[in-house]
């Protein structure tokens, strides 16, 4: 597996697919912190969103990257489909550790926060910047690597799919009907919301509520990918 990890790693930077995301969310990180003095948790949340956009972006770079002839040997050579998509998930987890340490570690080492970190910042800074790592994976492989991956809509639905879970908390307010449909798309609402003022991150039983439930809709999640990835490949 570590083989074919290095080999995913390469094939992608030759490939030049990693600058323009990449170089995306370095924007992103040093406009958001262009300024001192800015709130920790809400800046922490625009930087998640960042990396939500970007490992989407990354992972259908990823499961596109190979031909379907390379996929084939690909898979003959580690002897399961289920090797190939893990492997592939794997180079995503190798991918996202530089990226998410600089996210968080940017701001404190230039000095921009008005506040000061504590241990439950530092979780939480963890757990939300790499859930939405994971909402990222997750959308870029099924449209990209699953029976829902059509090549000519596959971005457009992408972008779609950020954008009705980054807004359905406003959406079910609009309409209340809606949180019987919205509950398929990540819930991106039950992360941010702590981040939305300046007040003091409260461990309380609605986080733990929330946390638990974000945590349980990633390994659905995960575990409904995985046959649809192997329906598509036959």
């Amino acid at each position: 597996m570590s083989a074919f990890v290095q080999y995913q790693l390469i094939s992608f930077i030759r490939s030049l697919k990693f600058i323009p995301p990449v170089a995306f969310f370095f924007a992103w990180i040093f406009i958001l912190y262009a300024y001192k003095n800015v709130p920790i948790l809400s800046s922490y949340a625009v930087s998640s969103i960042a990396l939500y956009l970007i490992m989407t972006w990354m992972t259908m770079s990823i499961f596109t990257l190979d031909e379907e002839s390379e996929k084939h040997i690909l898979i003959s050579h580690l002897r399961s489909k289920l090797s190939y998509l893990y492997g592939k998930w794997l180079t995503l987890l190798v991918i996202m550790i530089p990226l998410l340490l600089f996210a968080v570690f940017f701001p404190i080492i230039t000095e921009s926060f008005k506040g000061k970190m504590s241990l439950k910042l530092y979780i939480f800074t963890f757990y939300s910047h790499l859930v939405f790592v994971i909402f990222g994976v997750l959308v870029g492989t099924l449209l990209s690597a699953t029976t829902f991956a059509t090549k000519k809509y596959a971005w457009l639905s992408s972008v779609f799919i950020i954008v009705v879970s980054l807004a359905s908390k406003s959406i079910i307010e609009i309409m209340a009907f809606a949180k019987w449909i919205l509950w398929v798309f990540p819930p991106v609402f039950k992360v941010v919301g702590y981040t939305e003022d300046d007040n003091p991150l409260l461990i309380n039983k609605y986080i733990v509520f929330d946390s638990v439930f974000v945590v349980i809709y990633l390994f659905v999640a995960a575990a409904i990918l995985v046959p649809l990835f192997l329906r598509k490949e036959g």
